[in-house]
């Protein structure tokens, strides 16, 4: 409890710096808001009546259960059913795991070392069965039947004796009643913003393309992406496209596809062998979970672009500038097309999160991911990128990168500690060239092909990728490094050790298949095989721990800043500013926690219905509380 907490100020104190920098430009953008209720833009208020130790409970496990299958933030945890065996269709595989029910989903994970997992959104469920059976052993048992919209039959078994089961098979029987409630009202006001018409956003995933047309894909097939209309990079002979759709369009017959995926072990090493290009936008947003947002969420792009194409956000001057710095070596963005992408993606985003707005380097991700998907699709998955898998990062302080930065100069440390004392003799900053990777996810750093592969590692398994490819191409390279005297030689060695990754690891090898293998093949072997203790849990449990010093880092740097850029003190000395400034922040930290737990009513500034405890203004009660503070004839 008491880190979940942590957790939750950390966030607060975060919000307070950040939003600082921010709010006072975003005002007049205050009515574009979600209008899918279901995607909450704030945390969800505190109930009444309920224990505090509860509540904290009760969000930490839906916090661990919607960050497990990459669900939306507005999913709760309804019912679990503990042991459940599943039948995959056209395996003998059989495994054993944990059936999960939230509000719009149904999710399933096995418990084995090649487990399965399966994420299916409640409006792609087209039947549910409940019948008494037995398994392979004899014994009686509950056979839960769920035929989803590829007409894949997904059957569970569990013990007759389970009291769970039933009540996991009501409320899952009530949440789709309440779904066909909704359906219906959607069709009736002809709306398209509905997490249910299905139908509407299979059309727009490549995989029903790609198994509709066969293997071999014409450019009618390609999804709507900048590759589809320029060319996607590297020859595809020797990205060996067509092998990869065949084994792709194989898997998705037998597994399902989009939305009702099941994935098992097959799936994941598909993706680290490389992806097609036809199908790489959708298996990322589908890694990701972007693609559960999207489908909840159609149309709310669209409106974010017409909010901007009329009143262009504060960050709109800031993207303009960097747009043509994004992947200037691709065709498409040597064009008006590619670029006006670019433009509306960024800018809906930066109204979309108006926190954090727009950084750079955020440009460098999205261009490389609209060569791949459409407008929406990016915007998505910059969303989760963001706010789920590297938060903190493209924020105007950069926290997320500081503190990821913190913790691979830790793990580099134990890991190679010889290299790490030979840096600390030299003066040598690690970070000069590792922060580069973690902000453009290593695509600023390695030729695009070999970039684009380790993006697709890290949509499926998360940001302890980018410590194992970092910490791999160290330990590859340690030799050379341990040589060195300066930055300059640092940068230097790394870059030419990128420009070879195409290169054969062993040309003196009398093995044929042996020559064969890449660098770049050398290099996901050592990341895989020698540092497999790098988990995301690992990855969580350093980032709690050294969260704290880079909170106070942040603040500090926030609060210096601040002073330098007061023109007229008003008689007041640094160290009086310093306390007023201290002083000031206390006094809104605790005035939005008290907002958000209901015990202060909501002021509105003007006529845009922005509340001034969103920013960075105190309200009556709060200024009054401030001068409480500082004065003693308030007192």
């Amino acid at each position: 409890m008491l880190s979940q907490l942590t957790a939750n100020t950390v966030r607060r104190v975060l919000l307070n710096s950040e939003f600082a920098q921010r709010q006072q430009q975003v005002r007049k953008h205050g009515n574009a808001v979600n209008p899918d209720t279901r995607l909450p833009t704030e945390e969800r208020q505190a109930r009444v009546g309920v224990p505090l130790a509860e509540q904290i409970a009760e969000q930490r496990r839906n916090d661990e259960f919607r960050n497990e299958f990459g669900l939306p933030r507005s999913e709760e945890l309804l019912a679990v059913i503990w042991t459940a065996v599943l039948a995959v269709p056209g395996s003998t595989t059989v495994y054993r795991g944990r059936l999960y029910l939230s509000t719009s989903f149904v999710c399933y994970m096995s418990q084995s070392f090649r487990g399965c997992r399966i994420t299916i959104p409640l409006a792609a469920v087209r039947r549910i069965e409940r019948a008494q059976t037995t398994d392979t052993n004899g014994l009686h048992c509950y056979e839960l039947i769920i035929t989803v919209w590829h007409q894949m039959r997904i059957a569970f078994r569990v013990p007759l004796d389970n009291n769970a089961c039933n009540y996991w098979y009501d409320a899952l029987r009530a949440q789709l009643k309440i779904m066909v409630a909704e359906q219906q009202r959607a069709k009736d006001s002809e709306t398209g913003m509905t997490r249910y018409t299905i139908k509407g956003f299979c059309k727009t995933c490549a995989s029903e393309s790609l198994l509709a047309a066969g293997e071999k894909v014409s450019a009618a097939e390609i999804p709507e992406c900048l590759g589809r209309e320029f060319g996607f990079p590297g020859d595809s002979k020797m990205l060996k496209e067509l092998p990869k759709r065949q084994r792709w369009a194989k898997y998705m017959r037998e597994y399902g596809r989009n939305l009702t995926t099941v994935r098992t072990s097959e799936f994941d090493r598909l993706i680290r062998v490389g992806l097609p290009n036809n199908l790489r936008g959708e298996i990322w947003e589908l890694s990701s979970g972007a693609m559960y947002l999207r489908f909840q969420n159609r149309g709310l792009y669209d409106k974010y672009v017409s909010d901007y194409l009329e009143h262009p956000g504060p960050c709109a001057e800031e993207i303009e500038k960097d747009l043509t710095r994004s992947l200037p070596e691709y065709a498409g963005y040597q064009a008006e097309e590619g670029i006006s992408a670019l433009r509306r993606v960024l800018n809906a985003y930066s109204l979309h999160d108006a926190e954090l707005g727009y950084c750079q380097a955020m440009n460098i991700v999205a261009s490389t991911m609209l060569v791949f998907m459409s407008e929406e699709q990016v915007f998505w998955t910059l969303t989760v990128m963001c706010n789920r898998m590297v938060p903190g990062y493209y924020s105007p302080s950069m926290y997320g990168a500081s503190l990821d930065q913190a913790i691979f100069q830790s793990l580099a440390e134990e890991a190679m500690p010889m290299l790490a004392e030979s840096f600390k003799r030299n003066d040598i900053q690690l970070s000069i060239a590792c922060l580069p990777w973690f902000l453009t996810l290593f695509v600023n750093s390695m030729p695009l092909t070999y970039a684009l592969r380790v993006l697709d590692c890290f949509f499926l398994e998360g940001p302890r990728v980018l410590f194992q490819i970092g910490l791999a191409i160290l330990k590859i390279n340690g030799g050379a490094l341990l040589e060195v005297t300066d930055d300059g030689t640092f940068l230097f060695i790394l870059k030419e050790y990128y420009r070879t990754l195409g290169d054969s690891a062993y040309p003196d090898a009398t093995n044929a298949r042996a020559r064969q293998v890449t660098k770049f093949h050398e290099l996901l072997y050592v990341a895989y095989s020698d540092f497999p203790a790098i988990t995301h849990a690992r990855i969580e449990e350093l980032r709690r721990s050294h969260q704290l010093r880079i909170v106070h880092s942040v603040e500090d740097f926030s609060k210096r800043t601040f002073l330098r850029s007061i023109i007229d003190a008003s008689g007041f000395t640094r160290e009086q500013l310093s306390l007023l400034y201290d002083r000031y922040y206390v006094v809104l930290f605790s005035t939005r926690k008290s907002s958000e737990n209901g015990n202060t009513a909501q002021k509105t500034t003007e006529d845009n219905g922005t509340s001034v405890n969103d920013g960075v203004t105190l309200d009556i009660y709060g200024f009054a509380r401030f001068m409480f503070e500082i004065s003693s004839w308030m007192r």
